[in-house]
């Protein structure tokens, strides 16, 4: 499939989470409280590396600058009380994605 859209209960899910990239969100219409994200993963993949992840959950945001200088939004999710130690993760991520550009040419 190449798309995936999660809807959910908006208070007890604010967050909805899928592989790819996110296409859109909103209210469902004729619903009470609930609410839709939809993501579009580009890549094939194995059923067993496809995700969903709903819930309460907090971010830390940031950005990539590719090798050809395009922007890369990045954002890295986890329980609220943990978000301030996401930190490494998102170095690691740009470090990984800086590697994937040197070694093989790969930019996101």
């Amino acid at each position: 499939f190449e798309k995936v859209t999660i809807e959910a209960d908006k208070s007890s899910c604010p967050v909805l989470l899928s592989n790819g990239n996110f296409v859109e969100s909103g209210d469902v219409e004729g619903s009470d409280g609930r609410h839709y994200a939809t993501w579009s993963d580009p890549f094939p993949k194995p059923s067993y590396l496809f995700c969903v992840v709903a819930g309460k959950l907090g971010s830390l945001k940031d950005k990539y600058i590719t090798v050809s200088g395009k922007e890369v939004q990045l954002e890295i999710f986890s329980e609220e009380e943990n978000v301030n130690k996401l930190d490494y993760a998102m170095e690691s991520l740009k470090r990984s994605m800086k590697w994937d550009e040197d070694k093989f040419g790969l930019e996101y």
